[in-house]
């Protein structure tokens, strides 16, 4: 069943709000295009606060959080 003129170009009207609303959803969530060294800047800043450690046994704590070794003979 081929599309006709009007429902296509409704579909495009509606792909274009769709656009248009996550753009603006990006700008209020400060989605804008960063250069490279802002990004690094704000991983560093950001790093700390989501629970990042460089700490060799914060690490081993956090794997023995989220892995599981299996039951001797059940591998």
């Amino acid at each position: 069943m081929a599309a006709t003129a009007g429902s296509l170009k409704e579909s495009m009207n509606a792909i274009a709000s769709s656009r248009a609303k996550v753009d603006k959803l990006h700008s209020k969530l400060g989605a804008e295009k960063l250069t490279p060294e802002e990004q690094r800047r704000r991983f560093i800043e950001a790093a700390p606060k989501a629970g990042a450690s460089e700490d060799e046994a914060d690490f081993d704590a956090a794997l023995k959080l989220i892995a599981k070794t299996p039951k001797q003979g059940q591998a």
